[in-house]
Formats: structure tokens, C-alpha cells, sequence
């Protein structure tokens, strides 16, 4: 989780249904805030709200306020969330998209969400630096509660994007089509338990990996029928050795054994 979720708190500001309150703090365990805190109402029977938490009320910090005041008062950044933008006194708006990187700055934040029906008295958004909004249809722009939560910890604990592991490799090279990406594995298949490996253990399974790394990997045209020659040449020497049978798929297109001899004399030169 990032350190921005760790040291912000869901502040809900006069919650009236439960299972509003339990489903956020499912949410704030989920992703990571420093806990929730319930202004103004409660406290709700202890029994629902492990049941709509799911339970993650046992690992969760929940505090009852109340007042505003006494919930925010260790926060030295408060932010609401709501959707009005008539007024034209309310704290500065900022889309949900980036607001980790926002509120880096911050020791403690106080994200505030206003009570189901209404969201944040103009009272409440005095109180904030900036409001954040979640993106929703004109049509049905209205957000349940816990849900909101759930929107808003995710885009405060999901990684950086120079943190997220390496993507597809995008290159000019063509793409094998699906057909030809079974044929390489049924082949691949084919070759292994014609020569016993991994010995001892299941060509099922070892093919299961191998898809594993190579859709990672995302390999063209050309990479793939290069492997494709290397299982080739391992069922033609089991063969030479007396301990295979297997002959190469006679259908193997682009990816198959035929594809890659060229493939072979080139890296070979």
C-alpha cells in the first residue's frame, strides 16, 4: 500500500444506514487507510457491523466522533468528496485520477464523506482544502456511500505508475493469431512427453507455466517460432537418443518447427 493510504482517514459525516458504514470499513482494510472515523452518529450495533465489514472491522481503527471538529483535529490536510460545482465558494475541485500524488505532502489527512442523502453540508465543505470527485454518468451521478469509499481507497493505495511492473513490449513485429499460439503449445506439449520432462513430473503442467511466462512476455512472430525450433530440436535428439518418438506437428505455420530454421541460421551467423 502507499504511504498516502496509510496515513489518511475516512471520515464519514453523518452515516444513517449500517451497512453504508460497514462496507467502508471493508474498503478502508481493503486498501490500506489508517482507519475510519464515524461522525455525528452511532454507535451502530456492534453485530452488523462486523457482518457488513465482512469482518475487517477487527483490523480496522473505528472511532467515534461527536463532532467534526474532534474527528479532523490531528489532520493537517482535510479533503471532502462531492460532485457540486455551483458554488462558487466552495474549495478548489479535484478529479479523483491523481490525488495520491496530491496529498504526498499531507502527515495526516482527514478524505470526509458526506451522509447518504444530502453528502456534505456547506459547513462540512468549509472545513476542506480541496474536494475530490469521482467521475459518474449525468445520467445517475449519484454514488452509494460505501461504494465512494471503496473508489476513493483504491486511488489513494494503488502503486505509482513507475512502481507497476513492466508492460506488454510493443513492437513492429507481426502477432501470432490464436490458432498458431495453440498449435506452438500443443507441439511444446507434444515434444516434452515424447522425452519424459520434466522427468518425473507432468508435461501438463509444465506447458501450464510456460503459457504463464510467455503471455507475460507477449513474444512475436519470430520469438516464438525461435522456441518453437528449440522443443524441435529437443524431440530430435530424444529421437537420435532412442528415447522419443515424437515427430514435429507437420501444421506448425509461422510458429512451428519449419519457421525456425531460418530463424536458427540467422542468430547462427
Amino acid at each position: 500500500m502507499s504511504a498516502v493510504s496509510e496515513s489518511t482517514y475516512a471520515v464519514l459525516c453523518r452515516p444513517v444506514d449500517v451497512r453504508n458504514v460497514g462496507g467502508a470499513l471493508r474498503s478502508v482494510v481493503n486498501h490500506g487507510l489508517a482507519g475510519l472515523r464515524v461522525v455525528g452518529t452511532g454507535p451502530f450495533d456492534e453485530e452488523d457491523i462486523f457482518a457488513y465489514s465482512s469482518g475487517a472491522v477487527v483490523h480496522a481503527d473505528f472511532t467515534y466522533f461527536d463532532t467534526l471538529s474532534e474527528a479532523i483535529s490531528d489532520c493537517d490536510l482535510v479533503v471532502g468528496t462531492s460532485r457540486r460545482t455551483r458554488d462558487p465558494d466552495a474549495p478548489p475541485q479535484w478529479p479523483a485520477s491523481g490525488a495520491a500524488d496530491r496529498l504526498t505532502h499531507a502527515r495526516r489527512v482527514g478524505l470526509l464523506f458526506g451522509t447518504e442523502r444530502t453528502g456534505l453540508t456547506k459547513t462540512e465543505m468549509d472545513r476542506c482544502s480541496a474536494v475530490i470527485w469521482v467521475p459518474t454518468t449525468a445520467k445517475f451521478p449519484s454514488m452509494n456511500l460505501a461504494h465512494a469509499v471503496a473508489c476513493l481507497g483504491y486511488e489513494l493505495a494503488r502503486p505509482a505508475s513507475e512502481t507497476v511492473g513492466p508492460t506488454v513490449a510493443e513492437t513492429s513485429a507481426p502477432r501470432l493469431d490464436g490458432a498458431k499460439k495453440e498449435a506452438f503449445f500443443a507441439h511444446v506439449e507434444r515434444m516434452v512427453a515424447s522425452v519424459n520432462y520434466p522427468p518425473g513430473r507432468s508435461p501438463d503442467a509444465f506447458v501450464r507455466r510456460l503459457r504463464k511466462i510467455l503471455h507475460r512476455a507477449n513474444p512475436n512472430q519470430q520469438e516464438l517460432s525461435l522456441l518453437g525450433g528449440v522443443f524441435s530440436e529437443l524431440g530430435r535428439l530424444g529421437r537420435l537418443a532412442g528415447v522419443a518418438s515424437a515427430e514435429p506437428l507437420p501444421d506448425q505455420g509461422s510458429a512451428g518447427p519449419g519457421a525456425d530454421q531460418d530463424e536458427g541460421a540467422d542468430d547462427g551467423s
